[in-house]
């Protein structure tokens, strides 16, 4: 009857959109088991924008496990949220294939998956800042009588200006009566609280469950139980406390780990009632750790001053003794002056030895051509012009 109702109701018929043509499909920047995600320019808006389209097929599965309730469609409860940390929504509708599609706002950044193996220097500075603003994207939409049911890395983007948001809607539900029955058991199997996997009543703090379990997870690189893919592999170690975390980090502030391991209790009664209970604390540490890198910071600044000061040697003030007096700076420039043309006076005495020889031999040329100039040479000696013998016997 339910069909009947719906299929004969007077609701008005959404218009189709072709993407294709509406939209410059820059880039896959994304795709999960439910959908594909581009970057995209909108044609209309000219803004370059996420367009996430929904496989038709799967859509209509997950519709199937909550029929009877009338479900909100994904972009219908996207478009209603509005929160700095959560993905801002323009707009949804059907495309010409019958595929629901949503145009949201495109964030530069990382996924918080990658920023948990990663663990940079981002992760290591930034880590608790980023819990609390997830805390803060849930608290809004408890507020807003919503229950997320997938918190998990795969679904957080950070943003290149290290704000955080929650970017994926397809398993929120109302927290209303009829969502909250027994049986209808959807999620990330190592983030599903226990009381959800074993198809028993739900309520929020499924939500709460999931967050401390990513929280632990940023923290230190690993989920509280061994990793499991499946349902079946879940329900093995739900029963089995989780690894405090503090035995993991001990230098964690104990605030911080406190409040995680209060979000894993296995009973909902146990855990926090409310996310907002649990931010509470975080936000402590937070002003804690705040107050210590101040701190830290301006003690390295006193400390570095304190080093410029000692090191620092005082200008010595000259005296009036320490001036050059007139007869001085007259007595230094004599001294030059005498001393630039003595050096003058010996250049001009050294003759180059090519230049001598060159004289010597015009004289030897002078005397060639006119035998009235006389030498300067000593006369040679007369030798004596007597024949020699041809035979060592003959006397001459």
């Amino acid at each position: 009857m339910n069909f009947l109702n719906r299929f004969f109701s007077k609701e008005p018929k959404t218009p189709r959109v072709n993407i294709k043509k509406r939209f410059e499909l820059i880039g896959r920047v994304g795709q999960g088991s439910m959908s594909k995600v581009w970057r995209a320019r909108d044609s209309q808006s000219g803004r370059v924008v996420a367009l996430k389209v929904l496989h038709k097929q799967k859509t209509l599965e997950l519709e199937s496990r909550f029929v009877g309730l009338n479900k909100p469609k994904e972009g219908e409860i996207a478009v209603q949220l509005n929160h700095p940390h959560i993905v801002k929504t323009f707009e949804h509708g059907l495309t010409t294939e019958g595929e629901q599609f949503l145009v949201m706002e495109f964030v530069e950044g990382y996924s918080l998956s990658f920023l948990v193996e990663a663990q940079n220097e981002d992760m290591r500075t930034n880590c608790l800042k980023y819990m609390i603003q997830l805390g803060e994207a849930i608290k809004h939409f408890h507020e807003e009588n919503w229950i997320h049911r997938d918190i998990c890395p795969r679904n957080i983007l950070v943003s290149n200006d290290h704000e955080l948001k929650l970017i994926d809607f397809g398993l929120v539900v109302p927290n209303t009566a009829p969502f909250l029955q027994p049986g209808n058991r959807t999620g990330t199997a190592a983030y599903m609280a226990p009381e959800l996997i074993k198809r028993q009543k739900t309520s929020q703090k499924i939500d709460i469950f999931s967050y401390s379990v990513t929280c632990y997870e940023m923290l230190t690189k690993r989920l509280p139980w061994e990793a499991a893919e499946t349902l079946d592999a879940v329900l093995q170690h739900i029963n089995t406390p989780p690894e405090n975390i503090q035995q993991l980090l001990p230098d964690l502030n104990p605030q911080v780990a406190d409040a995680i391991m209060k979000g894993l209790e296995l009973y909902p009664q146990d855990r926090w009632q409310t996310i907002e209970d649990m931010l509470k604390p975080l936000r402590a540490a937070l002003k804690v750790n705040q107050k210590l890198v101040e701190s830290k910071t301006t003690q390295s600044l006193q400390t570095d001053h304190f080093t410029l000061k000692a090191s620092s040697k005082p200008k010595r003030k000259r005296s009036v003794s320490d001036k050059p007096t007139h007869r001085a700076n007259q007595r230094r420039k004599s001294k030059k002056k005498n001393k630039t043309t003595d050096s003058f006076d010996l250049r001009q005495d050294q003759t180059p030895p090519e230049v001598e020889s060159s004289v010597l031999s015009d004289q030897q040329e002078q005397q060639a051509q006119d035998p009235a100039v006389k030498s300067n040479r000593p006369p040679k000696k007369k030798t004596s012009s007597k024949p020699i013998p041809k035979n060592p016997d003959e006397t001459i």
